[in-house]
């Protein structure tokens, strides 16, 4: 697997917050080694630490150690990350969707957030060919909050509740536009080879599709590499 110095990174600024969002095409010369280690010697089950819709599997030390030594240094840029802090992968998997509309919790019916703290990113890697769905962005209606920091938890928490206790639980399907209760403010396509990277505090969720992301299979599924960065 090699880093592509020939990829294209594009910094999208999200919302009332401006957020920067990196977007970067054809990270990779060739994404296949990925998809093939994915495919052949992963081990997916279902995540019990998240409640992420799916299963998952542990990505190579190989994949982990290139992607950061590429993303770290935009983090760095893009987030004034001090110098002093270090770089640490906390969870780096495979996933693959595998829950039906019918069959999803309440928390996987709305956009959600990763951590609260400043220095934190998510990374999304989209690995196979197909039309899926990508990742989108969202406002919280209620509070205008964009970003769930540590200061504005509790704000949020009590406004989402009573939200919800005095409107019904979202719909039973995975949310993928706006609703009355969060905004739709960005989006980013899938795109094979595409890597999306954001702060963990951003509201975001799959743009998920059921009829064509569902899916166990590795091979023709909605395979991502999804690492999460902290520092520390």
């Amino acid at each position: 697997m090699q880093i592509n110095p020939a990829m294209k990174v594009i910094i999208l600024i999200v919302g009332d917050e401006k957020t920067p969002v990196i977007v970067i095409d054809d990270v990779l010369i060739d994404s296949l080694s990925v998809r093939e280690y994915g495919c052949e010697s992963a081990d997916f089950e279902s995540d019990n630490m998240t409640v992420y819709p799916g299963i998952r599997a542990q990505l190579p030390v190989w994949y982990i150690d290139a992607i950061m030594s590429l993303i770290c240094p935009l983090f760095r840029q893009q987030y004034s990350v001090p110098e002093e802090l270090r770089s640490v992968p906390v969870m780096a998997y495979f996933s693959l969707l595998t829950t039906p509309n019918e069959q999803l919790q309440m928390v996987q019916r709305m956009p959600h957030f990763d951590s609260v703290k400043k220095h934190n990113f998510a990374l999304v890697h989209y690995l196979n060919e197909g039309d899926f769905g990508g990742t989108g962005f969202f406002r919280h209606r209620p509070t205008g909050f964009e970003k769930i920091l540590d200061h504005r938890y509790n704000s949020f928490l009590f406004a989402a509740k009573t939200f919800v206790k005095n409107n019904g639980q979202p719909p039973l399907k995975y949310i993928n536009g706006s609703d009355a209760h969060y905004e739709l403010i960005d989006s980013v396509a899938y795109k094979p080879n595409r890597l999306v990277a954001y702060p963990g505090t951003l509201l975001h969720s799959g743009m998920v599709q059921a009829d064509v992301d569902i899916s166990g299979d590795p091979i023709s599924g909605r395979l991502t590499a999804n690492l999460f960065i902290d520092y520390t």
